[in-house]
């Protein structure tokens, strides 16, 4: 079988090679890109730093190269802003490599910043489904022109939206899209955390005619060491965190912005180097502590559910929780931000 490597276009295939050093693809992103480049609509389960971006960008993006669009041809949606600002380098350096270019579009962005989009679209649009629809109901965004050749919508950690209210709103505003153009928009969902695939594609693939497909590649199983502490009060609990996080690189969820920062503070009285970060903390202390993560020596960021989503924060070596999450899925994917890398 000819390999989905080989059905890009040259032009992409040597920027994979250059840019990333890549002579071909998991086993995953040919699964994906082979579906993709048929054009079927497509939920694709993979495990977290698993290339599930790479699984939709690559397929998609030579086929926008292939024939360039007029106005916006793909929309990338992902339910929290601090996922998009986490996406935009890495979305704008695989789209700068093939000469096109990508717009990050949500409420932190300035007017001036989008004003210059709507006079000169990029061919991918990043944002949520919040933003896309005051877009929408924006007067002063050219609807019909922006969104003439709008050929696909990617939407990153789907279960999280899926079955939702955001979700609903979602598929909504999806549908007033597809009358601004011809084309039959392709529809692709990405999780790490989803145990009903097929439910959401249906929900995914309101009034699409495409085919549609799960790739849900064989899961390779991990070694897990979960423990679980009984503490009498918030002071016992930030010690103990304290001695855990010593020397580590370590996330503590709290399930309030309250108790997260009480946290943090005991932990800061206990020596331990914290870090805050949850919705109503501002854009640049969060920016600094996803960057210091990222880049910087050990630390611990105690934070609400603004860093459970998707978020490279590198390498991870301990993840706390206080109490029990809201759902299962939501405790999957905590769980998910360590061992990441092989042997972990």
């Amino acid at each position: 079988m000819t390999s989905a490597f080989s059905r890009f276009p040259p032009r992409l295939q040597a920027a994979i090679a250059t840019n990333l050093g890549w002579t071909s693809l998991r086993p995953v992103q040919e699964l994906s890109s082979h579906a993709l480049l048929d054009g079927k609509n497509a939920v694709i389960l993979a495990p977290t730093a698993g290339g599930k971006t790479e699984d939709a960008m690559f397929p998609l993006l030579a086929m926008l190269m292939a024939d360039e669009p007029k106005g916006v041809g793909m929309i990338y949606v992902a339910p929290i802003k601090a996922l998009l600002n986490n996406q935009a380098d890495r979305l704008g350096r695989y789209t700068e490599m093939v000469g096109l270019r990508r717009f990050l579009w949500h409420g932190d962005i300035k007017a001036a910043d989008k004003r210059r989009f709507l006079t000169e679209p990029a061919a991918l649009l990043m944002t949520t489904p919040e933003s896309l629809e005051v877009m929408l109901l924006s007067a002063k965004v050219p609807h019909a022109q922006l969104f003439q050749d709008l050929r696909a919508i990617v939407i990153d950690e789907v279960h999280s939206l899926a079955g939702s209210d955001r979700g609903t709103q979602l598929i909504s505003v999806l549908e007033r899209l597809a009358r601004f153009t011809p084309n039959d928009i392709q529809r692709i969902g990405l999780s790490a955390t989803v145990g009903n695939p097929a439910d959401i594609l249906t929900w995914m693939q309101g009034t699409s005619q495409r085919e549609s497909c799960i790739i849900d590649p064989p899961k390779l199983t991990s070694h897990k060491d979960l423990r679980i502490y009984l503490q009498d009060t918030i002071g016992s609990m930030a010690t103990a965190a304290s001695t855990k996080a010593a020397d580590r690189k370590s996330l503590f969820f709290c399930q309030s912005r309250a108790l997260a920062e009480d946290i943090a503070d005991r932990m800061r009285d206990r020596g331990t180097d914290v870090f805050v970060h949850h919705s109503s903390v501002s854009l640049e202390e969060r920016t600094a502590a996803e960057a210091r993560f990222q880049y910087g020596t050990n630390a611990c960021i105690v934070c609400t559910s603004t860093l459970e989503l998707g978020i490279d924060v590198g390498d991870l070596d301990l993840v706390l929780q206080s109490n029990a999450p809201s759902t299962v899925s939501s405790f999957l994917q905590r769980l998910g931000r360590t061992g990441r890398r092989a042997g972990q």
